[in-house]
């Protein structure tokens, strides 16, 4: 074949453009919910979890010891890039962040995870000062200067169509300075999932608005911060979580259980999420138990994940979770328990897939390179390999349409919201492969006001903006395209779819095809 001349080229690529065309890779569709099911919102296809928890922290340095650092900022594009190769090319399509920090730019990452296929979980919490729900007493667990810095965090990211959801808390469930049980400060983080639930809503002007939850800690009775997170408050619809994350540890026989039938804590885990009839979306904010006897070429206690495409393939698990994330992308020494140094032995703090070498890296005088454990090629091959749901946004009826009861002996005495400065909404549009991000039809009216109620509604569908910044196809095929608690801690509509495919598209597709003749 002859090859197209440059002019060719550029006249192909200029019609491209004049057509408003993207490339194959920009942004990709935002995630909408239906009940408790998540679905792309251009294809109509459900979207199914396939995350990873990530928190590069280094060997050594000065940054080894910090918690909550934010390495997914633009200034660390040398050490995330390749991560999100690696991720990629296991199959991830969600990265969970624990924490970042809204001051610094995010525009090359949020851009590289999506040409990856990756959409973004976005923790609103830190361990610096009044950064998180405090281990206090309401109303002082709920400090003013959180809400400024979710408020930040909520113009920072919002702006991105692979923004999954943001978290207010990371199980705070496990607070009990003043009191057993974990329930003190639960008035605190459903006062602030109000607040941020609110601000969202005042934005809908300019933003569209991203899903709000939090994860709490695997701790029974599961029934009870299921219906505290759904109840209605005040009755005001803000109070009630918009998705919620729970962080179970418990598949810890990688050798013996080959079949999710064998798996009685999973199975336990569903039946208590169905029985409690929850409506909206529940995930495995953190899943990974490294408790199993299983040593592979010296490595001990390694895990076989097949939990991890139990959850998207079967129905038990496909009724009640939408997915979940891997805990995590790479060990942190600094959470090892019996020993500060890496080896092949078993250690209840090694969660990593992979690990960094040399010992000493510090990510500024030496690089640390990714190393996969064998149980690596076990996440590579659940992932991968896990069959695709048929389910659309249009053939999937909810049949849970319920609000939960306020369950007794927990407050719903709410601290009020924090008399602070209400930043304006952003109207940024950040743009990756030529396309702009945050490119939807605006909410039509007046938008909601800080301090106003929202009627509580049973509605199962969340309305569903349609993206004209959003390439075609769905985050799914753009991976396989490029595919060719425990001891941690807390702060750290079928109308609405959009249709694929137009004249502009089928034209786009006859001058790639004269193109690739000629050439």
């Amino acid at each position: 074949m002859i090859r197209a001349s440059s002019w060719f080229r550029r006249l192909v690529a200029l019609v491209c453009l004049g057509l408003g065309l993207a490339p194959t890779h920009a942004w990709l569709p935002h995630v909408v919910r239906k009940g408790n099911k998540l679905f792309y919102s251009d294809s109509g296809r459900e979207f199914r979890m396939k995350g990873m928890a990530y928190y590069p922290r280094p060997n050594a340095g000065e940054l080894a010891p910090v918690n909550n650092y934010d390495w997914a900022s633009d200034d660390h594009e040398a050490v995330w890039a390749p991560h999100l190769k690696v991720m990629q090319s296991i199959g991830v399509n969600t990265v969970r962040l624990y924490a970042v920090d809204p001051s610094k730019p995010h525009d090359k990452f949020m851009c590289a995870a999506s040409q990856a296929g990756i959409y973004v979980l976005v923790g609103m919490a830190a361990s610096c000062e009044n950064c998180a729900i405090l281990d206090a007493k309401p109303p002082k667990c709920y400090p003013d200067a959180l809400f400024t810095r979710a408020q930040m965090i909520y113009n920072a990211f919002a702006v991105y169509d692979n923004t999954l959801g943001f978290s207010v808390g990371n199980e705070n469930n496990l607070q009990n300075e003043n009191g057993p049980g974990g329930s003190v400060t639960a008035p605190c983080v459903k006062a602030f999932l109000r607040d941020v639930r609110n601000y969202a809503s005042s934005c809908g002007s300019s933003m569209r608005q991203v899903p709000i939850g939090l994860d709490v800690a695997d701790i029974p009775p599961r029934s009870q911060w299921l219906a505290y997170y759904d109840c209605v408050v005040d009755k005001n619809e803000f109070t009630r979580a918009e998705w919620l994350g729970f962080n179970p540890y418990v598949e810890c026989n990688p050798v013996d259980h080959t079949s999710y039938s064998q798996s009685a804590g999973l199975r336990a885990i569903m039946k208590d999420y169905a029985d409690a009839a929850y409506s909206r979306p529940i995930m495995f904010g953190e899943f990974g138990c490294n408790a199993g006897a299983n040593t592979v070429n010296g490595f001990e206690n390694q895990r076989a994940f097949r939990d991890a495409q139990w959850m998207n393939e079967e129905p038990e698990m496909t009724n009640e979770i939408v997915g979940g994330c891997v805990f995590e992308f790479s060990t942190e020494i600094a959470n090892l328990k019996e020993s500060k140094t890496l080896t092949k032995t078993k250690d209840a703090g090694k969660f990593g897939v992979g690990y960094f070498q040399p010992d000493a890296c510090d990510n500024n005088v030496t690089t640390c390179e990714f190393k996969p454990y064998p149980e690596f090629d076990n996440l590579k091959k659940a992932y991968l390999n896990t069959k695709k749901s048929n389910l659309t946004f249009a053939k999937y009826t909810p049949t849970r349409n319920q609000t939960l009861s306020c369950p007794a002996g927990m407050s719903t005495d709410l601290p009020p919201m924090p008399n602070v400065k209400v930043l304006a909404c952003s109207v940024a549009q950040p743009v990756c492969g030529g396309k702009k991000s945050n490119s939807f039809k605006k909410q039509a009216g007046k938008p909601m006001k800080m301090g106003q109620k929202s009627s509580p509604s049973n509605d199962p569908v969340e309305t569903a903006h349609s993206n004209s910044g959003s390439n075609n196809g769905d985050g799914d095929d753009a991976n396989d395209a490029g595919s060719n608690g425990n001891g941690k801690s807390a702060v750290r509509r079928s109308a609405g779819v959009a249709v694929v495919g137009s004249s502009a598209s089928v034209l786009a597709s006859a001058l790639v095809w004269i193109v690739l003749t000629v050439m």
